[in-house]
């Protein structure tokens, strides 16, 4: 869901609030699941408004509701024709910015076909393209989220002072829920559940543009 995300991250380098993106995938045995990718500006909505009435702010473009609205119909028409997608939503809380993207799916590879699709349509020129493998991965004794991009150390040590304020103080959310115990966990920043369940992982985003920390885990049943 790159561009979905890419949408309002041109809205957070000039805010001077913090933010969450959070993903969730309720995965069931049988491989099928349902997932949600939110953006979360509430914490930010009054610059966000502000802002967006300007139209640009400190040589950034900011798009407009129209623009965000037409983004979120294309991402749902996109992730809406990929066999064993289903259910395909999306909501725009604009009383207090929080944006999502959900549906359902059959199996992993639909999942990621689909993320795939929007990630291209977002980064035509590959320049955010993940180095090795990225997305889901499902077998009947684990559940993988991989995560393979080039670390941006350099990149973000460059933003002015304020944009790296921004970022670190944004947070990035992973949480996955199972029908079964969980036996172990491979991102030692991972938090299991008191019910044995779930997984969250909460980093901020600028670890994670820098390489310091990554979503990447792997969930053995």
């Amino acid at each position: 869901m790159a561009k979905f995300i890419f949408i309002f991250l041109v809205l957070s380098l000039v805010l001077s609030g913090c933010f969450e993106i959070r993903e969730e995938v309720n995965m069931k045995s049988d491989g099928s699941g349902e997932v949600s990718f939110v953006v979360n500006l509430s914490q930010s909505k009054e610059n966000v408004a502000k802002y967006m009435a300007m139209g640009s702010v400190e040589g950034y473009k900011v798009p407009s509701k129209q623009e965000v609205e037409a983004n979120l119909a294309k991402i749902k028409a996109s992730v809406g024709a990929v066999a064993g997608m289903s259910a395909v939503m999306v909501k725009s809380d604009w009383s207090s910015y929080i944006f999502t993207v959900s549906g359902r799916f059959a199996h992993v590879e639909a999942l990621n076909k689909a993320m795939e699709i929007v990630a291209k349509e977002y980064d035509k020129e590959g320049k955010h393209a993940a180095s090795g493998k990225s997305g889901f991965g499902y077998n009947n004794t684990q559940f993988k989220r991989f995560s393979s991009y080039p670390a941006k150390a350099k990149e973000f040590a460059a933003l002015p002072s304020m944009q790296r304020y921004v970022l670190e103080s944004a947070k990035m959310t992973s949480i996955y829920r199972f029908d079964r115990s969980i036996k172990k966990l491979g991102n030692p920043k991972a938090q299991l559940s008191p019910s044995g369940k779930a997984v969250m992982l909460t980093l901020p985003l600028s670890d994670l543009m820098k390489g310091t920390a990554t979503v990447a885990n792997t969930v053995s049943f």
